[in-house]
Order: C-alpha cells, then structure tokens, then sequence
C-alpha cells in the first residue's frame, strides 16, 4: 500500500490508456508505476453495509393469482424498506 507524497491519502491503481498508474483518493495527485507486478484492486465491504437481494421462485411459468400478487407486492415493498432504512443508517455510502 503506498501513500501519496502530497496529502498522505491512499493512492489506488488506475489504468488509462493501457498504462498504470497509483492516484490518490484524496487530491487525485498520479504517478505511473514502474512494474505492475503485484498491483490490484480490491474492495472489502461489511456485512452491515451490503444490500440484500429477494429472490423469488414462483415454481415455473403458472400465473399468480391476485391475492399472491398483492403479498409478493408486500414482500418487495418490506425489503425496499428495509434496504433504504439500512442505506439511511450508513449515511449512503456503498
């Protein structure tokens, strides 16, 4: 992990143009690397912070009556709550 010379934020590799470079998050100061060897990208998010996903299986291509339209309508509905009450929480970051 480097640091940048100017402000000391966490400088990122970047590539533009097929070359490489390490840009600070902070003041976006770049600088090309000499070997790329070893350089990656990598993102670790908490468990509080991901998104939950609904996945529904209504057993094949059968139509939905109208009393499961209206409950999947709720579900769906709970778990948008729920995810923007959660995003609300983190202050929106992702």
């Amino acid at each position: 992990m480097k640091f940048c010379p100017k402000c000391g934020g966490i400088m990122v590799p970047k590539r533009e143009k097929g070359v490489l470079y390490l840009v600070c998050t902070n003041c976006g100061y770049k600088v090309k690397v000499k070997k790329e060897e070893g350089y990656k990208e990598k993102e670790n998010i908490s468990e509080d912070v991901r998104s939950r996903v609904a996945v529904v299986d209504i057993g094949g291509a059968r139509a939905l009556t109208e009393e499961e339209r209206q409950q999947l309508k709720e579900e769906y509905y709970e778990v948008f709550l729920e995810t923007m009450a959660g995003e609300e929480e983190s202050g929106g970051e992702e």
